[in-house]
């Protein structure tokens, strides 16, 4: 697997490269979606709850569109217009699989600049 692209020019936009906000940030993000790709995973693999899975992909949407890790977005747009036709179960878990790879990938890469930014801070 090559290692995930991970876009933090939103995030340098807003703060104005400032290392103390970015570093916020990123702790916000890991903290939402690392719980949120668990309850993901944990709906699809345990309901059919639809209603639920599409939620759950809309509200992780948010984090992803801040920080961009690979095609993360653009999978979860997917599931949740997936979930939202209530179809392709199939599709849902391959899609998820996917990025799940990526963000497992790519935490190693987040935790590193979150450090990275925290040394900037002081």
């Amino acid at each position: 697997m090559s290692t995930p692209t991970i876009d933090l020019s939103y995030v340098q936009g807003l703060s104005g490269n400032d290392p103390t906000y970015m570093r916020d940030i990123i702790n916000i993000y890991l903290d939402t979606m690392t719980p949120g790709l668990e309850v993901l995973k944990k709906l699809i693999d345990e309901t059919d709850d639809w209603e639920a899975i599409h939620k759950q992909a809309h509200f992780l949407k948010s984090s992803a569109g801040i920080i961009k890790v690979a095609d993360l977005y653009n999978n979860l747009v997917e599931i949740d217009m997936t979930a939202r036709s209530k179809s392709n179960k199939e599709r849902i878990i391959e899609l998820y699989g996917i990025l799940s790879a990526d963000f497992s990938a790519a935490l190693p890469l987040l935790i590193a600049e979150r450090d990275k930014k925290k040394k900037k801070a002081k």
